[in-house]
């Protein structure tokens, strides 16, 4: 990374820290009690914005019993179940006492109030996300319960869909769950929840989609927050849904809620209204009900919630297609959009008066994000999307797969570059090169053919670009939709590694695609018996990434590159996956503890979330992962439609260790 891009980004990593607490775990091992904390970016002098390490003492049942430097985890061979510890710190900051969790192990169980069933199906915990939503210092999570969830290629109702919020120690925050109610249907790609503390005012709220009948925390029509008059006077009972289970008509709303007692703050029209399905590229809101969401700081001053909607090519013209974006924000009374891009004019629209996306006297309800040209983006978008600064100006952009938005110098939402590589349904961001600058973007491909507007071919595989220009670095193609695909350094060769999986045949049966090393030269074919590709995580102490996998429905396991082989290391217990074949944690982030990532899943009776924290000693001491700008940006848009694992923003290697040491 270059001096002045360094300089920009440990300025970013103070700008945007959130004021976190020690997060001190404890457990027990057969080693004895293994305890690790938090280190913040401003005490990091290889990753942060500190000149050396703090010094930690640990203290237990009121005694000092180490002093550490350049350490962030400690094994107590002569501590026990009842020992009471707590961290000191040189800067002055005590942690608070704990006790190591009281399952003996790795982990510990957040008791959960399950809803009753729905007539569609009994209540599963799904997504989850996290916050500080109280202003504690210490994260809450938010979780979304789906009931019948479905996509909506298939026909059918769902239940209602849930969003409640726990404290660690399963205090439950809002009176009630906040109820999205029948306007808004369950499954991976409606309800894109982002959990930021949008106003800055150290608290995090919770900004979505809403509908006609969504209800807050504490019971009240989401209608009712609202400056809207014609919002505030909606019919709340009306039920949108058509005889096959699609809402594909209605109002639709954007309603940002208070994170501490899920109250609605204010509700707006959703930016980029539905307008007609059929604008879309089919009649069925295949292609309309379709949604992505991200945590960005366009301007580098602040978050804005950023919303995506729609990616496909139509389904028989690729002219008859939309997708869009909008960038809000909140100060803490009201909600704004401040920018919107649109492939579609809205003012070509014939009908307006059949459609609730225009108002009686013919006014467009959404914000208008119309430029020419903007058709050229159509079909260019992934089931995801991540935001980073990948121009260093201090701003971030956000990256759809295909396509890299950006506020222009004239404060517009744009597309600063596109790779027309068409849609896709995993991406990857990292600084695995240290002699690259910036960051490298890798994509997998679902589209093939021929593009319908630039006439490039279109080769399916996995691609690698510089995410700053969109220049394709590498490409490998495949014999049809490659649908999962990894980007890592796990150890097996070259600075990083890159695979996916493609499917071929009409049972689509799953093959490989060829894994390559990043070598410097080039990427080379090479082995890695075992790699899946599905998340990557931090977990055993070295500065490696490792892998996390497991079947639909199932527990989840974390392999490590043994120098043959990915081997399991570790296996969850009692929990089970989400989201089907994905096969995700319900989140994964560092949530406390040292700078290794924490395991939010499903305990297997839907009662509780179980949380594993690495009990392995690591010999490395580096700042919490969540004052990482790209780290904590990916943490914010995991959950969104097929989840995806966040990065480092940070080039991690042995070398820049010893370059400190130096």
């Amino acid at each position: 990374m270059k001096t002045g891009r360094k300089r920009r980004r440990k300025k970013q990593i103070e700008h945007r820290m959130e004021k976190l607490g020690r997060g001190l775990a404890v457990m027990r091992t057969d080693r004895g009690i293994f305890l690790s904390w938090r280190m913040y970016g401003t005490e990091d002098p290889v990753f942060g914005t500190a000149e050396e390490y703090p010094v930690y003492y640990v203290i237990r049942d009121g005694m000092s019993i180490a002093e550490l430097k350049g350490k962030t985890c400690f094994t107590d061979p002569d501590g026990t179940m009842d020992s009471n510890y707590e961290i000191l710190s040189s800067n002055g900051d005590r942690s608070g006492e704990k006790r190591a969790f009281g399952s003996g192990a790795n982990y510990f169980d957040i008791p959960l109030q399950r809803p009753a069933d729905s007539p569609y199906g009994p209540y599963m915990i799904n997504d989850v996300s996290c916050g500080d939503l109280d202003g504690d210092g210490i994260y809450e999570l938010v979780v979304k319960w789906d009931s019948g969830g479905l996509d909506n290629v298939f026909p059918g109702a769902t239940g209602e869909v849930l969003l409640d919020a726990y404290r660690l120690d399963g205090t439950r925050l809002w009176a009630q769950p906040i109820n999205l109610g029948v306007n808004i249907r369950a499954g991976a790609h409606y309800t894109q929840f982002l959990v930021c503390d949008l106003d800055q005012d150290g608290k995090s709220e919770l900004i979505m989609k809403t509908a006609p009948g969504s209800r807050d925390g504490s019971g009240e029509y989401v209608s009712r927050a609202s400056r809207v008059p014609s919002i505030r006077n909606v019919d709340d009972t009306e039920d949108f849904r058509n005889p096959e289970g699609h809402v594909l008509d209605g109002d639709e709303f954007l309603t940002v809620f208070r994170g501490e007692d899920g109250s609605a703050a204010d509700t707006i029209f959703y930016p980029n209204q539905r307008i007609d399905v059929s604008v879309w590229g089919d009649d069925r809101g295949n292609r309309s009900e379709r949604y992505t969401a991200a945590v960005a700081w366009l301007d580098g001053k602040r978050p804005y919630a950023f919303f995506a909607r729609g990616y496909y090519l139509g389904k028989k013209e690729w002219y008859h297609a939309r997708q869009c974006a909008c960038a809000v924000t909140f100060d803490g009374r009201q909600l704004q959009c401040r920018h919107s891009l649109d492939t579609f004019d809205e003012r070509a629209y014939r009908n307006p008066e059949t459609s609730a996306s225009f108002t009686p006297d013919g006014r467009y309800k959404g914000v208008r994000g119309y430029r020419t040209e903007n058709e050229w983006y159509i079909g260019e978008g992934n089931h995801n999307c991540i935001a980073a600064d990948v121009d260093g100006d201090g701003r971030d952009e956000v990256l759809t797969g295909p396509l890299c938005y950006e506020l222009d110098g004239r404060g517009r939402l744009r597309v600063k570059w596109c790779s027309f590589l068409g849609h896709g349904d995993a991406m990857h961001i990292g600084a695995y090169d240290p002699d690259h600058t910036g960051y490298l973007l890798f994509t997998v491909h679902e589209t093939g053919g021929v593009h319908p507007i630039t006439r490039e071919q279109l080769d399916y595989g996995m691609s690698v670009l510089d995410a700053e220009n969109g220049k394709i670095l590498f490409h490998c193609g495949a014999p049809d939709d490659t649908g999962r695909g990894m980007m890592a350094d796990v150890g097996a060769g070259g600075k990083f590694q890159i695979w996916g999986v493609s499917e071929c045949g009409e049972k689509k049966i799953k093959i490989p695609v060829t894994p390559r090393k990043y070598t410097g030269n080039g990427f080379e074919e090479t082995e890695i018996p075992g790699a899946s590709a599905n998340f990557r995580i931090f977990w055993d102490g070295d500065l490696f990434d490792e892998l996390l996998d497991g079947e639909d429905g199932g527990p989840l396991k974390i392999t490590s590159w043994d120098g043959e082989q990915m081997k399991e290391i570790f296996r969850t217990g009692g929990c089970v996956s989400i989201n089907g074949t994905k096969a995700n944690p319900c989140l994964q982030a560092d949530l406390f503890g040292d700078w290794r990532e924490e395991l939010v899943m499903a305990r297997e009776d839907n009662q509780a979330l179980r949380v594993f924290v690495s009990d392995i000693p690591t010999e490395y001491a580096i700042m919490t992962l969540m004052h990482d700008p790209v780290y904590r940006a990916g943490v914010a848009s995991e959950q969104t439609a097929y989840n995806q694992p966040p990065h480092i923003g940070f080039y991690l290697g042995e070398e820049c260790f010893r370059k400190h040491d130096e």
